[in-house]
């Protein structure tokens, strides 16, 4: 059982300019989800140190992010398919810029732990609220797009969170907490400027299924039930998808700084800026590729032929991370590790536009599932990863089989159905 591919063709008018309006809103928002995710990581050094941690605890702190952000994704898609996502995805926000401002005053190891699985709780809710909001907001052929635009945010908080570590924490890591201190308290102003913004019919717009898109999803797939869902082949496809693109994307997101320490022996102020270009580079990806899905659409591929296509040329690019792996010299591994971020970063607008495709009905609840498994395995596997590296002294192998990974994403993706032709 299959649900129908869609037709390149479909018209539709101009896009309102208060739509697009909606979707940098929502670049702000994941901007500020990944400062306050990457703090951690701008910080890793100082923690380290001051809790007496070695990369195998570093790891389980990781794992307590990322089993609670993987768990608590089921549940959030569910409730974003049920619930006002302009009161949910707020909510979410400042709990989980909450849980980021107070790590800046934790005193224990376990008290830090505690407010990684509150930011993993809260951040759980992000995507799964924003692309069932993009679901409702933007037709078809532009939700790559949209979601690039989105998901960008992603790699442009993460580029401004080294750039304000080097601005705030001193060479011996002093007011590292101060940087946690700040980067929660944005929130706040997001959750001000999104109220003030968002109001009246676009409100409406937000909180529950248009007119047109409900229809869309009566025409597209009529009361088909979750389980029916679970049959589909895009399903299943759109999961393998999920795990190799995220796989690849968190491994580097949470173990980077620790490879540029212990293969690569950079400072911490290089290593801050290495990170800024790290995440410049994942921007770029993000942005490229939902763009050049739309445009390759609109030169007379069918939508799904583009998908294809990008994701497998973002696979590519992720297979550099071998090369990298292998080379000591920064002046050339670290052109390959950025090559590596263009890929990474570039499968998840592709992904985000299959997971709004299998299901109209349950978008969100299909997101937070493909979310849910992804971070589960990573999160699982990030103590073990620490545990080798403490053995052996490189990450080398973890490099060389993790670039691997999305062209196992890339590969599964082209048994996506393509549109019947007349």
């Amino acid at each position: 059982m299959d649900s129908k591919p869609t037709d390149v063709n479909l018209a539709h008018g101009p896009i309102a300019s208060w739509r697009w309006g909606v979707i940098w809103l929502m670049f702000l928002a994941t901007l500020i989800n990944y400062m306050d995710r990457q703090t951690l990581m701008s910080t890793a050094k100082y923690i380290k140190d001051e809790f007496h941690l070695v990369e195998e605890d570093y790891g389980w702190i990781e794992f307590w992010f990322g089993i609670s952000y993987g768990l608590l994704q089921f549940p959030a898609g569910y409730l974003a398919d049920r619930l006002n996502l302009r009161w949910l995805y707020v909510g979410a926000l400042i709990l989980w810029s909450a849980a980021g401002f107070f790590t800046g005053l934790a005193d224990t190891f376990y008290m830090l732990a505690l407010c990684r699985i509150v930011l993993g709780v809260g951040e759980a809710f992000n995507w799964p609220c924003a692309l069932g909001i993009v679901r409702r907001l933007i037709p078809l052929q532009s939700r790559s797009y949209a979601n690039g635009i989105f998901h960008s945010g992603a790699s442009a908080g993460a580029v401004l969170t080294p750039l304000l570590a080097l601005a705030i924490i001193g060479p011996d890591g002093e007011n590292w907490r101060l940087l946690f201190l700040i980067v929660g308290a944005m929130g706040l102003f997001w959750a001000v400027l999104w109220l003030w913004l968002i109001r009246g019919e676009r409100a409406t717009e937000i909180e529950q299924p248009s007119a047109d898109a409900a229809r869309e999803e009566e025409e597209a797939e009529g009361p088909m039930s979750f389980a029916q869902v679970m049959c589909l082949r895009t399903f299943w496809i759109t999961l393998a998808v999920s795990l190799a693109v995220n796989f690849c994307w968190h491994f580097y997101r949470t173990w980077l700084p620790r490879f540029l320490d212990v293969d690569l022996k950079l400072s911490q102020g290089q290593i801050q800026w290495v990170l800024a270009g790290f995440f410049v580079a994942a921007d770029i990806g993000s942005l490229a590729s939902g763009y050049l899905a739309r445009w390759l659409t609109y030169r007379g591929f069918s939508v799904e032929r583009s998908r294809k296509m990008v994701l497998l040329g973002a696979a590519l690019l992720c297979l550099h991370s071998v090369p990298a792996a292998l080379i000591s010299d920064p002046f050339i591994a670290l052109p390959l590790v950025y090559l590596v971020s263009i890929g990474a970063m570039a499968g998840f607008p592709i992904l985000f536009a299959l997971a709004q495709e299998v299901s109209p009905r349950h978008t969100s609840l299909c997101v937070g599932i493909f979310g849910s498994l992804a971070w589960i395995v990573i999160a699982v596997l990030n103590p073990p990863i620490g545990r080798l590296v403490d053995q052996i002294g490189t990450f080398a192998p973890a490099l060389i089989a993790v670039g691997c990974v999305p062209l196992f994403g890339a590969t599964i993706v082209f048994l996506w159905p393509e549109p019947r032709r007349s």
